[in-house]
């Protein structure tokens, strides 16, 4: 019979804390926080504060050995001067980290590695940053699984925003609710190509297109930098609705999932405007800055073609109107209007009347 240890550490703004020259350090004087099981051990260290290292990892996270368990939880933001923000790794074991603010490294922003069945887990509520490599760079092997979350952005100043690398029947998956951005690619993977054995599965928002020498548009690369077609058509990407169009604007061809609204690349996403009485819809847009519309079709639905990249955000710009005149003022949207422009319309309207009240008045006293 095999016996679990099991180590809990909660490390939080006290007396205890060692500082230097103004940084929380949990292990020493700029050493990061690290936190390691071996076979038949769970360890787990929570930090309530920024965690910022010198010139090691940031946060360290290990399982080795089977039935081993590490988790790292840090309430704040992470960054290391010199070396990644986060190692995480597992080899049979299972290894897990939740970071609640940004995560920036000197090296990868997130370092994982799965093998030999292990399972690694990484969430980021903020941006991951890397000033000289990778934003994520992550590798599975022998039937292992990585999962990454981030709810932010990702941007590599040097490298890629991912280089995600599966063999022996191992997956990764990754989510990305923002923008990922690199210097030489938004993705590096070896997944779609005859040299691979496992699956990488890829979410996010919007990826920053790049050129080739050739002037060929991409977001993704294979091992050997040629551009990687096949997996450029597996990126879901999330479609958007501009928060108050909500109540507005569905889409009624797409299931909305863990991570909202996704379609692939060159799909045509039908809409549906619910255009609210007294309103006469304008422009129907499907980027942030507004200069794409949405065109729309026979049936009476609007369309979009998902663009390489994604970045697909739907708003709709309304017009109301007086329902005695016809003539209308403009609406940002038909849920909030223009308070102050309605205000001065109706002032308008009620100086009018009583002005009309007024000669009616003196007319019938002039009789």
């Amino acid at each position: 019979m095999k016996y679990k240890t099991r180590t809990v550490v909660t490390i939080a703004f006290s007396l205890a804390l060692l500082f230097c020259a103004g940084r929380m350090t949990a292990f020493g004087a700029d050493q990061g926080v690290s936190v390691s099981a071996g076979a038949g051990q769970e360890e787990s260290v929570t930090v309530d504060s920024d965690v910022n290292a010198g010139k090691t990892d940031a946060v360290t996270v290990s399982a080795e050995g089977e039935g081993s368990d590490a988790s790292a939880v840090v309430n704040g933001d992470v960054s290391s001067d010199e070396g990644h923000g986060l190692v995480i790794s597992a080899d049979e074991g299972s290894a897990s980290a939740v970071v609640n603010g940004d995560l920036k490294g000197d090296e990868d922003g997130i370092d994982a590695k799965a093998d030999n069945g292990g399972t690694v887990t990484a969430e980021v509520n903020g941006d991951v940053e890397s000033n000289e490599d990778d934003g994520i760079d992550a590798a599975a092997d022998n039937g292992s699984k990585i999962d990454i979350t981030v709810d932010g952005d990702i941007r590599a100043k040097e490298e890629s925003g991912m280089d995600l690398k599966v063999s022996g029947g191992s997956s990764i998956n990754v989510a990305v609710t923002g923008t990922v951005e690199g210097k030489e690619a938004g993705i590096v993977t070896n997944a779609c190509t005859p040299d691979c054995d496992g699956t990488v599965s890829v979410t996010a928002w919007k990826i920053v297109v790049r050129k080739d020498g050739n002037g060929k548009e991409f977001v993704a690369l294979d091992q050997n930098r040629n551009i990687n077609r096949k997996f450029e058509k597996t990126i879901k990407y999330i479609i958007r609705i501009r928060d108050r169009d909500k109540g507005i604007i569905s889409l009624p061809g797409l299931t909305k999932g863990k991570h909202g609204y996704t379609a692939l690349e060159g799909d045509k996403v039908r809409v549906r405007i619910e255009i609210p009485e007294g309103y006469e819809l304008e422009h129907v847009y499907c980027d942030e800055g507004k200069e794409l519309e949405a065109y729309r079709g026979d049936d009476g639905f609007w369309y979009v073609t998902v663009p390489k990249g994604g970045g697909v955000i739907l708003s709709a710009d309304m017009c109301r109107y007086a329902a005695d005149s016809g003539e209308g003022y403009r609406a940002s949207s038909p849920n909030t209007g223009d308070k102050e422009e309605l205000a001065a319309w109706s002032a308008v309207m009620l100086t009018t009347l009583a002005l009309l009240i007024a000669m009616m008045r003196n007319k019938s006293l002039n009789r």
